[in-house]
């Protein structure tokens, strides 16, 4: 495919807590690593390292799950955002953690992903890291300003096809979630977009809604107050199955294009874990998912946010960051021959 990226110049342009509860989930286990199973955790707090910004989708969404967790393992968590490198730096601390179960984080998939891109430079992998669960899916759109020229994904589609490298997307980076996810979308409908790197998401926002971009992919929390207020219209759900809230958006399945956003918030402990710590931290964590959603503020947020909360095993989570990883190495190398 003759794909094509913007210059650098163009984008230059556009541009603890208290102790709380009193149930305590202890387990004992046969596993290697670090920690006493019979009396974790104890009094001794839980570091939860969240490799992005305060404030933002994923940050917001721990803070508040970390409450009901503190009551299901009768100790404090200290919430710590470790933020640089697209999420290197946080990750890179939590695999190289003891692993105690003291320390635990988000591995979200893909972004933990990083390391099938060899330039990242990556030292950690699927196996520095002892997933533990589940508990949010984030639902993707293709997103145009609502004052531009587009508004259905099959016009972009045919515009693409009749003139390739036309079509301008919004990327935070090359290599990054959306971009290959946006070279997934060029795969399946058979065009050449010309893809625009942001340093990034707010630089992106403004592009698009200002037209200087055509299109963003992203996740629905991305888009959800400019798609409010109408300066930003959603083109199509990137699934199988509409998006609570946007009924009305084709769905990138429907259409006949095989590209679907999947985005997970993960939680794991470093690799090494003991089998019992793990079996407490994964059943605290299932406790105080069905606990939060039955917490009317907490629901609140989930679907005011466009959230889709909900507490998926050790197991799946396992198996889905196995598919995803090989996924990944089939279209990373393609977003990257986009450079």
């Amino acid at each position: 495919m003759d794909r094509r990226i913007a210059s650098a110049a163009l984008a230059a342009i556009i541009l603890p807590l208290a102790l709380a509860g009193c149930s305590s989930l202890t387990s004992s286990g046969d596993g290697g690593g670090g920690g006493d199973a019979a009396d974790f955790p104890g009094s001794e707090p839980i570091t939860m390292i969240v490799p992005f910004s305060a404030g933002g989708s994923s940050d917001l969404m721990v803070r508040g799950l970390v409450p009901f967790m503190e009551d299901e393992l009768g100790t404090s968590i200290i919430v710590e955002n470790t933020v640089g490198a697209g999420g290197q730096i946080g990750l890179t601390s939590l695999a190289n953690a003891t692993p105690d179960g003291h320390t635990i984080g988000l591995t979200n998939l893909p972004s933990a992903l990083a390391y099938v891109n060899e330039d990242r430079g990556a030292t950690y992998d699927q196996d520095s890291f002892e997933a533990l669960a589940t508990v949010n899916r984030f639902r993707g759109i293709v997103a145009a300003s609502s004052t531009g020229p587009w508004t259905s994904i099959e016009q972009v589609v045919e515009a693409a096809q009749a003139a390739p490298g036309t079509i301008t997307v919004g990327v935070d980076g090359l290599g990054g979630d959306d971009h290959i996810v946006v070279t997934a979308f060029e795969e399946a409908a058979g065009v050449d977009f010309t893809i625009v790197p942001f340093d990034d998401g707010s630089e992106k926002m403004t592009a698009l809604i200002g037209n200087q971009i055509d299109l963003s992919f992203g996740s629905v929390p991305t888009f959800r107050a400019q798609i409010e207020t109408g300066s930003v219209s959603a083109l199509a759900a990137l699934d199988a199955e509409p998006i609570v809230g946007l009924e009305d958006v084709p769905t990138t399945e429907s259409l006949g294009y095989d590209a679907v956003w999947e985005s997970y918030n993960v939680l794991s402990a470093p690799a090494g874990l003991d089998a019992g710590v793990r079996d407490t931290l994964e059943a605290a964590i299932e406790a105080a998912s069905e606990a939060a959603m039955q917490d009317a503020d907490f629901e609140a947020q989930m679907t005011n946010g466009g959230y889709e909360f909900g507490f998926q095993d050790s197991a799946w989570t396992n198996e889905k960051w196995t598919d995803l990883d090989a996924l990944w190495r089939e279209l990373v190398p393609l977003a990257l021959a986009q450079q």
